[in-house]
């Protein structure tokens, strides 16, 4: 009569060779092979691929902002061309008013103080069509206050509130801002479409006085 199996658990490997092997109550497990040096180069560089595509996105991501800001930002005086992105503006007139009339319409259009009313030409220069938006511009005073542009009263100033603008087209519109009478006013800060990448970029400033 033969010697009692062991019960099952880990056991020195009986072909002699360093580690333990179990024993099931019937068998032994087969050894376990250390990883190919396939295995273990995709082990490491699994991680090394996600890690350094996450580092490239993040430098393409950081040289595209500072492609797009420094293509952005110009500044420029009344009639000279600046640009924003893919626009070109031309601020070719200023004048204030205290009402505005609508061709066609007896209701003018009164500002809380008075209108700058901001003439100016824009320009597509890129590849993709855009929207040129009243509310993307902006005037400051001297004193550095913002204003806003008024699009209610843009509406009745300009043919379309939101001209359309396919590459390389131009239209000339006119930017009603609301200000204090007698304000100091300094510069225009001008904007293509916050969509397309526009008040990112600082704008382009155009100076008043």
């Amino acid at each position: 009569m033969g010697a009692p199996s062991p019960a099952p658990g880990w056991y020195p490997d009986p072909s002699g060779a360093p580690g333990q092997r179990y024993w099931d109550g019937q068998q032994w497990t087969i050894p376990a092979r250390p990883p190919s040096a396939r295995k273990v180069l995709a082990i490491i560089a699994v991680p090394l691929l996600f890690f350094g595509g996450l580092a490239t996105g993040v430098a393409i991501g950081m040289h595209w902002d500072e492609f797009s800001t420094s293509r952005g930002s110009s500044h420029g005086d009344l009639n000279q061309p600046v640009r924003d992105g893919t626009f070109e503006f031309v601020v070719s007139d200023v004048k204030t008013a205290t009402s505005w009339y609508a061709a066609g319409c007896d209701t003018p259009s009164v500002p809380r103080g008075q209108w700058v009313i901001a003439t100016m030409t824009v320009r597509n220069i890129g590849k993709e069509p855009e929207f040129f938006d009243m509310q993307d511009q902006e005037l400051f005073d001297a004193a550095g206050r913002k204003y806003a542009a008024d699009t209610r009263a843009a509406r009745s100033m300009n043919n379309e509130a939101k001209p359309h603008l396919d590459p390389g087209f131009i239209t000339t519109v006119r930017v009603p801002f609301d200000v204090p009478p007698g304000s100091a006013l300094d510069r225009f800060e001008l904007h293509q479409p916050v969509f397309s990448g526009g008040l990112l970029s600082g704008g382009a400033t155009v100076k008043v006085s």
